[in-house]
């Protein structure tokens, strides 16, 4: 008797993308029903009564191509211009597709952290904020927040989601020498939030813009402790990604010399790393309007033109 083999399923895979929006201010309180198609650039900003001009239509709908392209289930997504603003992308930009959560954070800029969950995740979620998490003096309280969400199905947590916005190297008031004070302890503070929901046993990602290379190798001073006190590990390092590949972010000198780095990342507990789909996990490019790659920047004015200065990171997880 022949037999015949059954082909084996993979199981279901978690998309998860990190992504900084740069400025996604978006404020459609004068909208009139106008379709999406039917706004030019000067109606798209005449949407807004807001002192802040709204993202450029094109950048907007670069970014929620991005995302759709990459099929990402859940969008860990900073400088968030407000509550408001994240659910006029998801509802306008990204037809609704998407639920949002935002909650205020202690930004003097009024960037914010905030989730896009695909409506068709069969989860519940609960989202906590850490903006009074006490951190020593002079830090007091993170610069921006440290934003949790967790993922419950049958009234029990599978999945924590930690996402931070650690303060850039930007010292304005000559006060903290590349703000190294302040990034030390919101690092630390970020771990203690972090070792205290081990006690759940599940996966607990950290992931978000840490404004530095916090990568395993030559780990800037401030991150060290990552390494040091716990057992996170950067996806795109246990993915296998390419080096020249792991990068988020270019910039530019004062002589115009031109560098890559990776400053933004999803970290995962060493224990879970099995839970990685490595084929599944890379830096999305950015495209044009027709599904170009739109090319990697060596000019500052082409960095200009992409739909933010930041690279998402997706990482898919086996569920």
């Amino acid at each position: 008797m022949e037999q015949v083999s059954t082909p084996v399923k993979s199981p279901p895979l978690l998309k998860i993308m990190v992504l900084n929006a740069q400025d996604l201010f978006l404020f459609m309180d004068k909208h009139d029903q106008t379709s999406l198609e039917d706004l030019t650039e000067i109606k798209w900003q005449l949407m807004s009564s807001s002192l802040f001009s709204n993202k450029s239509k094109d950048k907007c709908l670069s970014l929620a191509q991005t995302i759709r392209d990459s099929g990402a289930d859940i969008v860990m997504m900073t400088e968030v211009g407000g509550h408001e603003s994240l659910a006029n992308f998801a509802r306008f930009v990204l037809n609704d597709e998407y639920t949002s959560l935002s909650l205020p954070s202690n930004s003097d800029r009024g960037i914010d952290l905030g989730y896009l969950i695909k409506k068709s995740l069969p989860y519940e979620l609960a989202l906590h904020s850490h903006i009074d998490f006490a951190l020593p003096s002079p830090a007091k309280r993170f610069s921006r927040d440290v934003l949790r969400l967790d993922l419950i199905r049958n009234e029990k947590i599978e999945m924590i989601l930690l996402l931070v916005h650690i303060k850039s190297k930007l010292d304005l008031r000559k006060a903290d020498f590349e703000g190294r004070t302040r990034r030390v302890l919101e690092v630390k503070g970020l771990l203690q939030i972090y070792q205290k929901l081990l006690v759940h046993q599940v996966p607990v990602l950290v992931g978000g813009d840490f404004n530095g290379h916090a990568g395993e190798k030559d780990t800037e001073e401030e991150f060290k402790a990552i390494y040091q006190e716990t057992d996170l590990k950067d996806i795109a390092l246990l993915a296998n990604i390419p080096e020249e590949d792991r990068f988020s972010y270019i910039y530019f000198n004062r002589g115009g010399n031109r560098f890559v780095q990776q400053i933004d990342y999803l970290f995962i507990s060493e224990k879970f790393a099995h839970l990685i789909e490595p084929s599944e996990c890379y830096f999305p490019r950015y495209k044009n309007a027709t599904g170009l790659p739109l090319p990697i920047p060596k000019r500052m004015e082409q960095k200009n033109t992409l739909p933010s200065d930041h690279y998402p990171f997706l990482a898919s997880l086996k569920l």
